[in-house]
C-alpha cells in the first residue's frame, strides 16, 4: 500500500461532481445487471457512479487496483463485492480516512462491516433444497456441486440446500467442488449419474458447467437440475426443460440499494451496528418465467 495516502491527496478537486466507485466480483451478466441498479441511483441522487470489476470472478488484486484508482479519482464511498481479505484490510484503511466501504453479495470476516446489501443466501439455498424435496415427493438421491470453499454467499447457498434436502427426506450422495470447470463436472457427473435424481448449482458458472457436462451425456432435463441466476443462457435452458427451476436474483435492486445505502452514510455518517439488507430469490419454472422475468427486469422503484 506505500504511496496509497498520496493516491488519496491527488483527490478531484471540489468542484467535481460527487462520486461513488462500484466494485464487482466478475463480468458476468449478474454483474451487468447490477451496475444498471447502481447506475439509475446514480441519476437520482445527481451523483457519479464509476463502475469496474475485474475480468475473471475472484480477482482480489484488480480489486484491489480499481479500489486506489476510484479514490484517486475522488470518489468517497465504495461499494465492493470483496473476493478475498486484502479488501478488508484496505476498506480499513479506507475508513480511517472517512471513506465507507459497502458490500455487496458477500462479506468478509476481516475488516470493517459497515454495510451489506445480497441475497439471503442461506434462505435461497433453503428454498431449493425445499423444492427439490417436493418436486422429488421426499425420496431420491441428489448431488450438490460446489463453487469454492471461500466464498460466503454460495457457502451460504450450499448449506442451506444440504439442509433443506436433507430436512425433506433427500439423501445427498455426492457433494464435491467443481467449481466452474466444465471438465471436472462432467467427469463427476458421469461417474455419478445413474445414482442420481437431482442436482443442485449454486450460482450461474456452476450452474452453465453443469448444464454443458448434462448435455453431453445426455441427460439434460432428465435430471431435476435447481440452478441459480438468470442469465439469458440459463432461462433459455429452462425454457427448452433442459433445467427444472431457476433461483434467480435481484442484482439490479442490490446495486441500487447499495449505492443509495453507501450515499447514506457518506453524508450521516457511519451507524453503529452494520446495516444489513437481505433481498428474497426468485424461484423460475417453466409456468411463470414470463411473469416473474419481466418483473426482475423491471428497475428498482424508488424509496
Amino acid at each position: 500500500m506505500q504511496g496509497f495516502a498520496l493516491l488519496v491527496c491527488l483527490n478531484a478537486p471540489a468542484w467535481a461532481r460527487e462520486c461513488i466507485g462500484v466494485v464487482p466480483a466478475g463480468a458476468s451478466a449478474f454483474w451487468s445487471q447490477l451496475e444498471q441498479g447502481a447506475q439509475q441511483a446514480a441519476q437520482e441522487l445527481d451523483i457519479d457512479v464509476l463502475y469496474r470489476g475485474p475480468r475473471r470472478e475472484g480477482g482480489v488484486d484488480s480489486q484491489l487496483q480499481l479500489i486506489e484508482r476510484f479514490v484517486a479519482r475522488g470518489c468517497t464511498a465504495l461499494v465492493v463485492a470483496p473476493s478475498g481479505k486484502a479488501v478488508g484490510t484496505l476498506a480499513a484503511e479506507l475508513l480511517a480516512q472517512g471513506i465507507p466501504t459497502i458490500y455487496i453479495d458477500r462479506a468478509l470476516g476481516n475488516g470493517p462491516l459497515l454495510g451489506l446489501v445480497a441475497t439471503d443466501n442461506f434462505a435461497a439455498g433453503l428454498r431449493a433444497g425445499q423444492h427439490m424435496a417436493e418436486q422429488l415427493q421426499g425420496r431420491g438421491r441428489v448431488a450438490l456441486l460446489r463453487l469454492r470453499p471461500d466464498l460466503q454467499s454460495t457457502s451460504e447457498r450450499e448449506r442451506g440446500f444440504r439442509q433443506g434436502a436433507e430436512a425433506g427426506g433427500l439423501q445427498v450422495v455426492l457433494d464435491a467442488y467443481v467449481g466452474d470447470d466444465s471438465q471436472l463436472a462432467l467427469q463427476t457427473l458421469k461417474q455419478q449419474m445413474a445414482r442420481l435424481d437431482g442436482l443442485f448449482t449454486p450460482n450461474s458458472s456452476s450452474t452453465r458447467v453443469a448444464l454443458a457436462a448434462l448435455r453431453r451425456l445426455g441427460k439434460a432435463g432428465q435430471l431435476l437440475h435447481i440452478g441459480f441466476d438468470g442469465d439469458e443462457v440459463l432461462l433459455e435452458a429452462l425454457r427448452l426443460g433442459d433445467i427444472h427451476t431457476l433461483l434467480v436474483q435481484q442484482p439490479r435492486l442490490i446495486g441500487y440499494r447499495a449505492v443509495m445505502l453507501a450515499r447514506q452514510m457518506r453524508r450521516s455518517g457511519v451507524a453503529q451496528a452494520p446495516i444489513y439488507i437481505p433481498l428474497e430469490v426468485r424461484l423460475i419454472t417453466r409456468a411463470n418465467m414470463g411473469e416473474l422475468h419481466e418483473q426482475l427486469q423491471d428497475a428498482p422503484a424508488t424509496p
